[in-house]
Order: structure tokens, then C-alpha cells, then sequence
């Protein structure tokens, strides 16, 4: 699940202060993936170079005549998809990427700015025989997919950005701090992975959706080998000072997805992307937090079937 709320696990402030010792003895515990791959279905396998192996779930791939790039958030997966892959499926070719360092994708050492990993979406669609595709980003991933759209325009056809993380004042003080080195790493390798019930409640208006079953998988997907170096890389490559100005440039069709009650990435920043960017849309869902394709997956499989099925 995305997650970028992670200073709820510190306890005070004056946990930051934490003498320069530990903060060099806790960097050696964050490494890359060093070991083996994890098993990935062949047919959703895909090779890409130094990054490793991809899991990217490509479903009607024969049938439809136009194809859906689905990007998660960070922390997250393809799996965060799963309630809406079936309703799009029905009109659209429909591939489901666990972005390199998340999922089942290997998690190796390399640059995972939005800008590179933009670059990643545009070989995936490359190895798949698709020369153009709509391309959804949730949370983070709406920082790849903006990414994708400034980079790569001639591939995209129609954008949409779910609670988007994308703007410099989003981050939360943790995240500054896990630039520095030596602190991050510290502050990553102690705290990525506690807490997880509670930072998960953060997403939801509904609590009931996180159960024991949700918490379980994603403390499973932060225990692998070179997961929290990946996280870690990931919030490094968070610069997004250096590129929020851009955005105004993207002139493709675009749809802005935002839960009314998000906690996490707020709605006054979708307001002001659909401000900035000249042909965008703000569609805003009641009584929804951060993972609208899970809290309201009827209603944002509706609005992105409508707005993608436009000519």
C-alpha cells in the first residue's frame, strides 16, 4: 500500500538527534538486493537490463485495441490495482507494473527518480510491442507518470494521476532528513518497517480495510532483501522542486482523481494541479482517502473507464 506518512513512527523529535555513531552503525544494515530474484510467473516476467526482472501483469493482451499502463505508489505494488484490473480489462489491454525495488520486481541498486523510472515505463512499453498507451500513477507513481508525460510524449495518449505525491511541500520532514547520508539509512533501516498497522490507517476513511491479511503482505514485501534500500533510493529521488514547475508544459488530456477525505496527499494539491495544468479535470470522491481504487473502486473504475474511452 502507499504509505508515505512513515514519521508516525517516530515518537518525539528528539529522535533525530541520535548520536552520529548509530546513525553509521545502522547504515551498514541497508543494502540492494545482493541474492536471487523472487519466483515470477513466466508471463508476467520481463528482463530489463541492470534493473533485473519485472513483474509486470499484462492482462487482454490479443482483444483491445488500446492499452493501460497502471503505476503504483510508493511503498505499494501492482497489487494496489487489483480492485479496478477487471473493470478496465473489459475495454482496455491493461498492464500492471511492479515498478523496480517494490513487489515481486527485483530490487537492485540504481536511480529511482521519477525521471529514471519514467524511463523504465517507456521500455516496458517497448518490450511489449506498444507504441502508445494511457498511463495511471497513484501517489508517488504520479511523480513517474508526470515523469513519463514530460520525457516520453510521443508514447502517451491520455494521463491520470491518483492522489498525487508530486509536489515539494508534500514531504514530510522524515523525508527531508533521509537525504542525508548516514541519517537516512539509520532512520530507514530502524523505522521503514515498524508500525505498519498504524501508517496503513492513515489511507483509509474506512478502517475495516486494513485487516491482518493486508498488514501481514506488506511487512512480507518490506522484509525482502533490498527493500528499504529501494524505499530509500526512492525518497532520495523525491526532488520534486526540480520538476513541479514542469508540469504546466503537459498538454495531454488529463484526469485527476483525488478521495475527499485524503490524509495523505490532500486534496488542495489536486485542486492545484488542475489549476497548473492546462487540460486537466479534477474529479473529487466523497467519503474516500488515499487508495480510491480500493476505498472506491466502483467509482474510480467508472471515472477512468469514462475518461479513457473518450475520443
Amino acid at each position: 500500500m502507499t504509505n508515505p506518512m512513515l514519521c508516525a513512527c517516530i515518537k518525539s523529535w528528539g529522535m533525530c538527534l541520535m548520536p552520529w555513531c548509530i546513525c553509521l552503525m545502522a547504515a551498514g544494515c541497508v543494502h540492494f538486493q545482493k541474492g536471487p530474484s523472487e519466483p515470477i510467473a513466466a508471463e508476467e516476467r520481463l528482463l530489463l537490463g541492470a534493473r533485473g526482472q519485472l513483474r509486470v501483469i499484462d492482462k487482454n493482451p490479443s482483444k483491445a485495441t488500446e492499452a493501460v499502463l497502471l503505476v503504483h505508489g510508493y511503498g505499494s505494488s501492482s497489487a494496489s490495482y487489483a480492485p479496478v484490473i477487471d473493470a478496465l480489462t473489459a475495454h482496455f489491454r491493461v498492464l500492471a507494473i511492479d515498478l523496480p525495488g517494490f513487489g515481486k520486481s527485483d530490487r537492485r541498486e540504481g536511480d529511482y527518480s521519477p525521471e529514471a523510472l519514467a524511463d523504465v515505463l517507456a521500455e516496458v512499453l517497448a518490450q511489449k510491442g506498444i507504441a502508445r498507451a494511457h498511463v495511471v500513477g497513484h501517489s508517488w507513481g504520479s511523480s513517474v507518470v508526470l515523469a513519463f508525460a514530460r520525457r516520453h510524449p510521443d508514447k502517451l495518449h491520455r494521463l491520470v494521476v491518483i492522489s498525487g505525491w508530486v509536489y515539494d511541500e508534500q514531504l514530510i520532514p522524515f523525508m527531508r532528513w533521509a537525504r542525508m547520508p548516514g541519517v537516512g539509512e539509520a532512520l530507514y533501516g530502524t523505522f521503514y518497517r515498524q508500525n505498519i498497522g498504524e501508517r496503513l490507517y492513515l489511507n483509509f476513511v474506512d478502517p475495516s480495510l486494513v485487516t491482518q491479511k493486508v498488514v501481514d503482505e506488506v511487512e512480507k514485501q518490506m522484509a525482502l532483501e533490498g527493500a528499504v534500500a529501494a524505499a530509500l533510493a526512492a525518497v532520495r529521488g523525491m526532488q520534486f522542486h526540480q520538476s513541479e514547475g514542469d508540469y504546466r508544459s503537459i498538454t495531454h488530456p488529463t484526469l485527476l482523481v483525488w478521495g475527499r477525505e485524503d490524509h495523505v496527499a490532500r486534496l488542495p494539491f489536486g485542486e492545484r494541479l488542475a489549476r497548473e495544468m492546462p487540460h486537466a479535470r479534477l474529479v473529487v470522491l466523497p467519503r474516500c482517502g488515499h487508495i480510491p481504487m480500493w476505498e472506491c473502486s466502483g467509482e474510480t473504475a467508472a471515472a477512468l473507464t469514462e475518461f479513457l474511452s473518450a475520443k
